[in-house]
């Protein structure tokens, strides 16, 4: 049976839109085995599984293959008429386990629950079947928002897991979460990260709201520009980061995430376009503000509005481009009765050398 499927098809009933909820410590003693221990020693469990008796092992045989054609109902009428048969405590408990993949399938959750559980009160498995089903108790749990039972099934699992996957650490940072404790979520989402064999863009998407909910700047931009660099293409993670460092007052570090992301054509919101520009004027970088506002007023993603018209008008006279910036006065002063635009154009005229444009203005 292919559990690790079926793990991940669980794992997303359950990795649905998440809220935020108040700070709680994580401070506790733990066991040897715990997930969190640095130099965890998880308990010795036999991986050796009883023999089958020949009888038993072809009837499972017809069981699978009828699992494998979809005759659901026809597994599971040959599994229940096994109980009745004479059976070892371990073909029990396989009996029991191949039951509640049936019941999966049928989407049957509760009647799972109550087969996996038997299963592994059994305790007869192999250790590598005795710790999937245990992972599938906890997958369920989740999958009907039961935190502490998920919880509680995480536990027994990593008990006899020497190195547990990556999907069992979001599992329990997921619960944990929705129990309200997203600090004591946050070093399994971390680990869950860390050992991913892939980037999860909504793994770190969760520890990176923890971090920034708990304005924990610096390790949230470590985790942005993680997001950056494998979804460059995506706007709002050079706008997170930036924002991060506006956070810690690091105006440079800000301006030069959303420099990446322009020049990655990652940047086209309007709004982070104009605090490209205000950000650069501020840090007297004056022609790339002015350059990135008339590039963007020019294809029509920035309006050329009173507002940005005279941010456009700041940036040119600041780099001295003074051409630039008498065209932008007399596109204002088309829309707008100001006769200081007049003064201003004659002052940068003056600067040009040019009398004859003075006295035109005037």
């Amino acid at each position: 049976m292919n559990t690790s499927r079926r793990h991940n098809n669980l794992l997303k009933l359950w990795l649905t839109l998440l809220v935020l909820f108040p700070q709680y410590s994580i401070s506790e003693s733990l066991p040897k085995y715990h997930p969190l221990q640095e130099d965890r020693v998880a308990i010795e469990r036999s991986n050796a599984a009883p023999q089958m008796s020949y009888n038993v092992n072809k009837k499972f045989e017809g069981v699978a293959d009828r699992f494998g054609n979809k005759d659901l109902e026809g597994a599971m009428d040959s599994l229940k008429a096994m109980l009745g048969w004479n059976l070892s405590k371990y073909e029990r408990a396989v009996v029991h386990q191949f039951m509640g993949f049936v019941y999966v399938q049928q989407n049957d959750v509760d009647a799972a629950i109550k087969a996996f559980k038997t299963c592994v009160d059994y305790n007869e498995l192999s250790n590598s079947q005795h710790q999937g089903t245990v992972f599938n108790l906890a997958s369920l749990y989740g999958s009907q928002e039961k935190w502490d039972l998920a919880i509680d099934s995480l536990m027994q699992f990593y008990k006899f897991e020497q190195d547990p996957a990556a999907e069992s650490y979001i599992m329990a940072g997921i619960a944990y979460f929705q129990k309200g404790q997203p600090l004591k979520a946050l070093p399994y989402i971390h680990i869950a990260n860390q050992k991913a064999e892939k980037p999860k863009e909504n793994w770190l998407q969760l520890e990176l709201a923890i971090l920034f909910i708990n304005k924990r700047y610096d390790e949230a931009i470590g985790i942005v520009k993680q997001l950056a660099t494998y979804w460059p293409d995506k706007e709002q993670y050079w706008e997170t980061m930036a924002g991060a460092y506006m956070e810690m007052q690091k105006d440079t570090d800000a301006l030069a995430a959303l420099n990446l992301g322009y020049k990655n054509n990652a940047i086209d919101k309007e709004e982070t376009l104009e605090n490209l520009a205000r950000l650069s004027f501020y840090l007297d970088i004056p022609y790339q503000a002015a350059e990135i506002m008339q590039n963007n007023m020019d294809s029509g993603l920035v309006e050329k509005n009173e507002e940005n018209l005279r941010l456009l008008l700041g940036a040119w006279t600041s780099a001295r481009e003074f051409d630039q910036a008498i065209e932008i006065i007399d596109t204002l002063a088309l829309m707008l009765n100001d006769g200081t635009l007049y003064i201003q154009k004659a002052m940068l005229l003056n600067e040009k050398g040019d009398w004859s444009g003075i006295k035109d203005a005037a």
